[in-house]
C-alpha cells in the first residue's frame, strides 16, 4: 500500500496560529506592484518581476475557475479595483521567516486577518516550490467560498478544507486506493461527526489531522464526481442561504442523500472499487 503524501496539507493545517503582522495595509516603500483584475502582487525591487507576473496570471486563472466551480461567478464580481486581493512575495525564505514570524516549513499563508476573512492577503516568497500550484489556489478557494457563503454563515471546517484541497494543482487525488483501505478498515472519522468536528482539539495528533484533511478532500471529490457540479453548486447556495450543512446536503441531493449517514453509505460503496483494484 502506497504511503499517503500529506506534507503539502499539513502545513496548511497549523499555519493559522502563527503570529504575523501582514494585513491589507502592507505596502513597504519601494516595493513593486503588479495589478490584475482581481489581485495585486507586491514584491521587493529586484529580479522578482517574472515570478510576480507568473503568480498574477495563475491567480487570475484560479479566480475564474474556482468561482465557476462553486457558483460564485453567477452572482457577484468581487475583488476588483480597491478590493483586489494582495499577494505579498518576499525576496526569499529568510526574509519571509524574519518578517512574518512563520516557521520556515510553512511555505506561505493567508494572513491571520485574512484567515478570518476580514481582509484578503496571501503571503509567500520567491522560489517557494509549492506556492503557485498548492498554496495559491488553496487560499484563493477559502476566500472565494467565504465571500460567496457570507461572513456570518458557518462553514464546516471539513467542507472548507475539502473544497480548498480539491482546487490544488497537485497529486492529492492520486491516493484513492489508500483512502479506500482506510474507509473499509474503519480508520476514518465517522461522517456524522464531521460537520461539528473540532480539529483544533486534535492539533497535536498528526494522524487524526492527516485523516481529517484527506477524508475531507475525498468526500468533496466524491460529491462532485458522482453527482456533478450543478448539485455541488446547489449545496453551496443552500449554505449561502443559511442552512446548516446537514440540511443543505438534504436540500441539494434528496432523495439520493438525505443525511450524513446516507452520504457515508454511498461513499463506502464508491470506495470499494478502489480497494479491490489495489489488491
Amino acid at each position: 500500500m502506497r504511503p499517503l503524501v500529506l506534507s503539502a496539507i499539513l502545513f496548511l493545517t497549523v499555519q493559522a496560529n502563527a503570529p504575523a503582522d501582514i494585513d491589507a495595509s502592507f505596502a513597504p516603500p519601494g516595493w513593486q506592484q503588479f495589478q490584475g483584475d482581481h489581485f495585486v502582487v507586491l514584491c521587493p525591487p529586484g529580479d522578482t518581476q517574472d515570478f510576480a507576473n507568473d503568480v498574477l496570471n495563475h491567480a487570475e486563472d484560479y479566480y475564474h475557475d474556482i468561482a465557476d466551480d462553486i457558483g460564485y461567478s453567477r452572482y457577484r464580481n468581487f475583488w476588483t479595483w480597491n478590493d483586489r486581493v494582495k499577494i505579498v512575495l518576499f525576496q526569499d525564505q529568510a526574509a519571509y521567516v524574519r518578517l512574518t514570524g512563520k516557521p520556515a516549513w510553512s511555505g506561505g499563508f493567508a494572513s491571520e486577518h485574512s484567515r478570518l476573512f476580514k481582509t484578503r492577503v496571501i503571503v509567500s516568497y520567491k522560489g517557494q516550490p509549492n506556492f503557485i500550484n498548492v498554496i495559491l489556489p488553496h487560499e484563493i478557494t477559502h476566500l472565494i467560498l467565504h465571500d460567496f457563503i457570507g461572513f456570518g454563515r458557518p462553514v464546516p471546517r471539513f467542507f472548507d478544507e475539502g473544497v480548498a484541497q480539491l482546487e490544488q494543482k497537485d497529486d492529492s487525488l492520486q491516493h484513492m486506493d489508500v483512502m479506500a483501505r482506510m474507509i473499509l478498515e474503519g480508520k476514518i472519522i465517522p461522517l456524522s461527526d464531521l460537520p461539528d468536528f473540532d480539529l483544533m482539539a486534535h492539533q497535536n495528533d498528526p494522524q487524526i489531522v492527516s485523516i481529517f484533511y484527506v477524508e475531507s478532500l475525498y468526500i468533496v471529490d466524491f460529491l462532485v464526481k458522482t453527482y456533478g457540479k450543478d448539485s455541488f453548486k446547489e449545496l453551496c447556495r443552500h449554505l449561502r442561504d443559511g442552512e446548516d450543512f446537514r440540511q443543505a446536503l438534504k436540500s441539494s441531493y434528496y432523495p439520493t442523500l438525505d443525511s450524513m449517514r446516507s452520504l457515508q453509505e454511498k461513499w463506502v460503496e464508491y470506495a470499494k472499487q478502489y480497494f479491490y483494484e489495489d489488491k
